[in-house]
């Protein structure tokens, strides 16, 4: 017995010393595996891009639409300039073809009857006075009118106050703090509160304080200091209508989509082209890991920053992309170094195994890698005002840049063999007009560069479409994981329903380091961030968009940027011709009289409300209506 009793006591003092050696090299065959095992499959890679052939392009300036609008300005007024390059914007976007009349150069009408819409870009009516009687003649006729700034002149409410909707002649500027969206009239809108202004700020938006009469549609409001103000509204005016903007937003880039939600309630019905695309960015991925600890990792979750990146990060951002269905478009930087002229360091082979590690798992997904750049130093030279807002260096000349830039592109070709990176994210969405141009001659497998949309800083905007350099311009909208709770810009939400309401498309990007930077979310955790991400991709879910990568969303673009919409209404049909049509096109329509009953042509899926968006799948589309449900 006792004998046995040793044994037992020798084998488990074995055991002691031979479980751990057990674990110990089945983690190391895990990470060998880890390392080493995962190949990439070629057949989750992105198919080949359908770009259009050359002969079938059409340049936005060969576009012809059909004339329908007047665009009424007064260039003698110093708030008109940047409107009317908004509205004009937004009319060609829109496929509407239009007369400018400025009322400093030229004070006659045209004859009104060759138009389905005026515009009014002016907030002064003095000139106009003798000539507000044949506009409000031609409404009742069945004219549209648009106000696009809010009405200065009281000699508009003496005589026509009831025609726009007004119950009263009182008028005076009060301040506007917080928009609702009342109705639906901006797809994704209705019920949400934007904040219009700061508060107590010294600039805020102003409006008049009208008050309206029951017969108006009342779209927007706002509420400030000295009460509630309608902001946009409708009123039927025997067999035509006016629309009034009770606000300076059509002066702004990031409220084109209100320019054009407003300009389609003006027809019976209104089609106009759009991309129909969801994209989502991680910029600076793959890319080195910071070594170490990370503060917030630490508390939150007791791991280094690798361990959080490989087994928590990484795997909830694919977990979300798969409950979602969405697709990334990841951008490859090589080093976060700050050198400008060589040598360029390497990088150590545990690096490159990690970056490689994380690219074959996210590929085989099936998503997008484009690239970012050697380093962050964005790609600017010597002549380059960073105007004291970026701590970056400005690289020598152009063959510096190039060396750096090869080398990524030769680290990139080394871990992904037969990968091409076609799609350029400028470090910092900094690019010079230059390093563009650099671009362009010397990465000719470069289709599409993705900067910003709107760029205070350095007035860099980028705008959906071909660019005069060939380039596909896809610029990005809003940043981060939960980008309508971004502090630091308080119209994030309404950016973004901006653009959906103009090209139907959503843009946004994110960094996998913002879990670790307390400017970007890492005070509220990671934990608190991707449940953020999740709830906003769950309200995303409600639109029909097609989510793409970046090279799949190219080809969309190019089909939106060359059609023209010719329109014919009648009771009974929306009739649509459309020049540059290729293969496919996608519309957004709205009926604002009448229902769809049948669609040839195409295909109709309802948005919000009214507003539809259309699959066209032939050169004419016909949708005919409901004659008695008008």
């Amino acid at each position: 017995m006792e004998q046995n009793v040793k044994k037992k006591k020798y084998a488990n003092s074995l055991w002691i010393i031979i479980l751990p050696l057990i674990v110990f090299c089945a983690l190391g065959a895990f990470v060998a595996t880890e390392r080493a095992g995962i190949s990439l499959d070629r057949k989750a890679q992105l198919p080949a891009e359908a770009l259009l052939p050359q002969e079938a392009m059409v340049k936005r300036s060969d576009h012809k639409p059909d004339i329908r609008c007047l665009l009424i300005c007064d260039s003698s007024e110093d708030y008109t300039y940047q409107a009317i390059g908004n509205i004009t914007f937004v009319l060609d976007q829109m496929s509407v073809g239009y007369t400018l009349m400025d009322l400093a150069k030229n004070q006659t009408l045209p004859d009104l009857k060759q138009y389905k819409t005026i515009v009014i870009a002016s907030a002064e009516f003095t000139p106009l006075d003798l000539s507000f009687d044949a506009i409000f003649d031609w409404v009742k006729a069945g004219g549209g009118l648009l106000f696009a700034q809010t009405p200065a002149e009281h000699w508009l409410y003496l005589f026509h106050s009831k025609d726009i909707g007004l119950a009263s002649q009182e008028f005076s500027l009060v301040p506007q703090v917080i928009a609702t969206m009342d109705t639906d009239f901006m797809a994704g809108g209705r019920g949400m509160n934007i904040q219009w202004s700061e508060d107590n700020s010294t600039e805020y938006r102003t409006g008049g304080n009208f008050k309206l009469d029951k017969s108006c549609i009342v779209h927007m409001t706002s509420t400030g200091p000295q009460g509630p103000t309608p902001l946009l509204w409708e009123k039927r005016l025997d067999n035509g209508k006016v629309v009034v903007n009770n606000n300076d937003a059509f002066n702004e880039i990031i409220s084109r989509g209100l320019v054009a939600a407003a300009y389609s309630l003006t027809e019976p019905a209104v089609a106009y082209p759009v991309i129909n695309a969801s994209l989502y960015f991680i910029d600076d991925f793959p890319s080195p890991i910071p070594e170490g600890y990370n503060q917030y990792i630490q508390k939150d979750y007791g791991v280094n920053t690798e361990y959080f990146y490989v087994y928590i990060w990484f795997p909830d951002m694919l977990r979300i992309a798969q409950k979602h269905k969405i697709k990334y478009t990841s951008v490859f930087i090589e080093s976060y170094n700050d050198i400008v002229t060589p040598p360029f360091p390497p990088m150590t082979p545990e690096i490159v195994e990690r970056m490689k590690y994380f690219g074959t798992l996210y590929m085989n997904e099936g998503y997008e890698m484009g690239f970012h750049g050697y380093n962050h130093q964005p790609l600017v030279f010597p002549d380059f005002d960073y105007k004291g807002l970026l701590p970056y260096h400005k690289w020598p000349d152009e063959a510096d840049a190039l060396d750096a830039l090869g080398d990524a592109v030769h680290l990139e070709n080394d871990m992904f063999p037969n990968m091409v990176m076609k799609t350029y994210v400028p470090p910092s969405n900094v690019l010079s007009h230059e390093g563009r141009a650099m671009l362009k001659k010397k990465f000719p497998q470069l289709t599409v560069i993705s900067g910003l949309l709107l760029d205070d800083d350095y007035n860099l905007n980028d705008n959906f479409g071909v660019a005069d350099d060939g380039f596909i311009n896809i610029p990005r909208i809003v940043a981060g994981y939960a980008p309508f709770d971004d502090s630091d810009s308080v119209l994030a939400n309404w950016f973004f329903l901006s653009e959906l309401n103009l090209h139907f498309v959503n843009s946004q990007f994110i960094h996998p380091d913002d879990a670790l930077d307390p400017e970007r979310g890492a005070t509220i955790g990671w934990k608190t961030l991707s449940e953020s991400f999740d709830d906003h991709l769950t309200w995303m879910d409600q639109f029909p968009l097609r989510n793409m990568t970046a090279q799949e969303a190219a080809p969309a673009v190019e089909r939106f940027d060359n059609l023209t919409v010719h329109t014919k209404l009648s009771k009974k049909e929306i009739a649509l011709d459309l020049d540059g049509f290729y293969d496919e096109a996608w519309l957004l329509v709205r009926i604002n009289d009448g229902t769809p009953l049948e669609t040839r042509g195409g295909s109709l899926t309802n948005v919000s409300g009214n507003l539809y968006l259309l699959k066209a799948q032939a050169a004419h589309v016909s949708i005919t209506l409901d004659p008695e449900d008008q």
